[in-house]
């Protein structure tokens, strides 16, 4: 059994995932589902799976604390609670490659190489199954190379962008 807990709007929700005979039990405030699998995660993130006997498929992804899920084409934006109250230090003299975290369009470069960032600043913008995600700064630094241009399709695990700090 596990459980994690997300953060939806103002809403905390704790999702528990057990094995069952039929795949995975899940509860989502206090409604339990059977879910199972179809086909194992495609290097896109899409899922295809069964819940209560009906096919879904969710496209998912990961940034920092910020999950991603395209339910059935409905986007919801997740926050691991956790992981908002943990600092992130970063690395002195350290070198970071932020890659795209599912496959999107490039909407807006909003720095230049050899622009000075801050932590949290935003350096662009990705379109996916009609989400905008923000692409931020894990620390302050440099921005050393920009790997892509606007209007740009990218890939799963794409570099976008290359900071030194």
């Amino acid at each position: 059994m596990t459980d994690f807990q997300y953060e939806l709007g103002n809403e905390t929700t704790t999702v528990r995932i057990e094995k069952s005979s039929a795949g995975y039990a899940v509860t989502i405030n206090g409604q339990t589902h059977e879910v199972s699998l179809v086909a194992p995660m495609r290097p896109s993130g899409e899922l295809a799976l069964t819940i209560d006997g009906a096919r879904h498929t969710a496209l998912v992804a990961a940034n920092g604390p910020q999950r991603w899920v395209a339910f059935d084409s409905q986007p919801f934006v997740l926050t691991v609670p956790q992981a908002t109250k943990k600092a992130w230090h970063g690395r002195k003299g350290g070198h970071d490659s932020l890659e795209a975290q599912m496959p999107g369009l490039v909407r807006q470069v909003l720095v230049a190489e050899g622009d000075s960032v801050e932590q949290g600043q935003v350096l662009l913008v990705l379109e996916a199954m009609k989400m905008e995600m923000r692409v931020s700064a894990p620390h302050a630094g440099v921005v050393e190379k920009i790997s892509v241009r606007e209007g740009e399709t990218v890939g799963r695990g794409q570099a976008l962008v290359e900071l030194a700090g």
